[in-house]
């Protein structure tokens, strides 16, 4: 919000006019008496629009918010002092006070749309939605062909990704004239985002095919069209499009992703790779690339090279949680359960609040060869402290205590497992093969009939 503000600030000077009428909206400054002659007030008018000026471009606010009291009380009329004011109020924070000082610059200069688009800022910083859409409805009415305006205020509200205002907004800013490709670009990702697809498609389409424009605008418009189709379910038209916005722009990371993810939606996981790989070849320092590109790799087998991509990413972004779980998923698919269980150990220690982490150990643990049931136990009393109602908690308890011969102690964990999870028939077959060891067929054969009835209400869904 600051780096908008500061431009505004900026252009202060021609904007906003500097003496203007006899009403005062001063009165809270709490001024001291009047000493100076009109001469003298205008010369520390001015040198008090520098110094402010300077502590706002260094960030020192309250000296800034100083300056411009004391230029209001020089000039108690000036929608420039009281402008200036709300800015510096709002760029540190003091969103309530910004409100009130803008409104007054407004009341002082109300052919300026400068406060108002601030005050829209403020409001949003205020979390008060029905009053930023109050702005845009007054700016609608007083400023209906100031483009430039409509055009900030949608790429503020996109930026917030409150689509549907920002689309409003770019519509207003195309009104009356022939818009520019940025602007029919901006408009189309708006389209897109609030499900006017075919719109959108119309929109960017239409950039793509001007073959006088640079290839990067072209590139954003081909993209948004991809997009667009992939959302009616046009794959082939998306990843035309998809391809063509690559083909434009190699520099686009963006592009990738979604043409990649479109193939990972068909289960074409060789060509997602393809693309992915040709991705990291013209962008090679982009991270985004990697843990698409290791996981399909894995999705085709290709452990041993998923693995390592995977790891380089972990060495750059070691948060990256879902890396540590698709490494988990190739041991596990290679038959590596000690692995499996270190990169799950990985996670949790970078992310110990990772839902389900407890239990996911505690499932690659009972799945190795030598399994630690005292361990296991272990890990899923801990996941049962976050998780005090997890099905999973009680069925994997259950089979340990029956892998360590405890039968009487897996009934009650099987049966909670059963009644936080009816409908799951895997409880139900371990309790009954647990009753038949202990020597209960009638149990057993109830346990049995339930599992039938389940998968016949299953198949008849």
């Amino acid at each position: 919000m600051f780096r908008f503000i500061a431009v505004c600030a900026n252009v202060l000077a021609g904007a906003l006019v500097l003496f203007g009428s006899t009403n005062t909206f001063a009165d809270a400054l709490d001024c001291a008496p009047a000493t100076l002659s009109a001469q003298q007030r205008v010369s520390r008018f001015k040198d008090l629009d520098v110094a402010a000026q300077r502590a706002m471009g260094q960030h020192r606010f309250p000296e800034a918010i100083e300056d411009y009291k004391q230029q209001a009380c020089l000039a108690p009329d000036s929608a420039r002092a009281f402008y200036g004011l709300g800015v510096a109020e709002a760029a540190a924070g003091d969103f309530l006070n910004a409100r009130d000082t803008l409104r007054t610059a407004d009341r002082l200069q109300p052919t300026s749309s400068l406060p108002l688009a601030i005050e829209v800022r403020v409001n949003y910083s205020l979390k008060d939605f029905e009053a930023l859409k109050g702005d845009l409805r007054e700016a609608a009415v007083r400023f209906p062909g100031d483009t430039q305006l409509h055009k900030v205020l949608a790429e503020f509200l996109a930026e917030k990704q409150i689509f549907t205002l920002a689309l409003a907004e770019s519509l207003r800013a195309q009104q009356d004239r022939i818009a520019d490709p940025a602007s029919k670009v901006q408009l189309a990702g708006l389209e897109n985002a609030v499900g006017a697809y075919t719109d959108a498609i119309r929109n960017a389409v239409a950039v793509e095919q001007q073959t006088q424009l640079t290839n990067p605008a072209r590139a954003s418009a081909a993209g948004i069209a991809g997009l667009s189709y992939e959302s009616l379910g046009q794959s082939g038209e998306a990843a035309a499009h998809l391809q063509e916005a690559i083909r434009l722009d190699p520099s686009r990371e963006n592009s990738y992703l979604a043409l990649a993810d479109l193939f990972e939606q068909s289960q074409k996981y060789a060509d997602a790779v393809k693309i992915l790989k040709e991705g990291r070849t013209n962008i090679p320092s982009s991270t985004a690339l990697l843990l698409p590109l290791g996981s399909n790799l894995i999705r085709t087998e290709r452990y041993n090279e998923g693995l390592d991509i995977l790891h380089n990413l972990l060495r750059q972004s070691p948060d990256q949680d879902q890396a540590y779980l698709r490494i988990a998923d190739a041991y596990r698919k290679m038959g590596n359960s000690e692995q499996e269980v270190q990169a799950l150990r990985d996670l949790s220690r970078h992310k110990p609040d990772y839902p389900m982490i407890h239990v996911l150990i505690a499932r690659a643990m009972l799945a190795s060869g030598h399994a630690e049931y005292q361990d296991i136990l272990e890990e899923l009393t801990q996941a049962e402290k976050s998780a005090s109602s997890d099905a999973d908690v009680f069925y994997l308890r259950g089979k340990v205590y029956i892998a360590m011969g405890r039968y009487q102690d897996a009934v009650p964990a099987l049966r909670r497992s059963i009644e936080l999870r009816p409908m799951e028939t895997g409880p139900y077959y371990q309790l009954a093969r647990l009753y038949q060891k202990l020597g209960e067929s009638k149990l057993a054969g109830e346990q049995f009939e339930r599992i039938k009835y389940l998968e016949s209400a299953s198949a008849n869904q």
